[in-house]
């Protein structure tokens, strides 16, 4: 195994942050969830999330293609102010845990724990929402990176 991380130059991890310049694999929304992305060959790259609770980070610039404009920071771990979802039953609440609601909105995680990724579900926690109160569309806290 070729470990690239020596090549990954300019990752920030002050204030209890962990933000990493991530190669886009195609058009990134400014803060929209992304995961991991395939086609930028031995360099970390992300992809935009294109369904419910599968990214991993949150994209702090904007990107319009593959590899352009070169690398983005990527927050993987440390709190952000984010759009709650407007989907009713799935909005933001202090405490709960959060997942991505598809790119640019993030919704509260009410699925059982069959339902979860690392146990072979379908939805990956991104973090916890450090604000929230079932307000749709609200701009709130999260956590990103906190896990059970």
């Amino acid at each position: 195994m070729t470990d690239y991380y020596p090549q990954e130059e300019g990752a920030v991890f002050d204030a209890n942050s962990y933000i990493i310049p991530c190669y886009p694999d195609g058009a990134v929304t400014e803060m929209s969830s992304v995961k991991p992305g395939t086609t930028v060959a031995g360099r970390i790259s992300v992809a935009a999330s294109t369904a419910l609770g599968d990214g991993w980070g949150i994209a702090l610039k904007a990107a319009t293609d593959t590899g352009v404009p070169g690398r983005i920071p990527v927050i993987f771990y440390g709190v952000v102010k984010v759009t709650d979802s407007s989907t009713a039953g799935y909005l933001a609440y202090a405490g709960s845990f959060a997942i991505n609601s598809i790119t640019t909105t993030y919704a509260s995680e009410f699925y059982s724990p069959a339902e979860l990724k690392p146990w072979g579900g379908d939805h990956y926690i991104m973090g916890m929402w450090l604000q929230g109160t079932g307000v749709a569309a609200d701009e709130c806290l999260l956590l990103v990176g906190k896990t059970m």
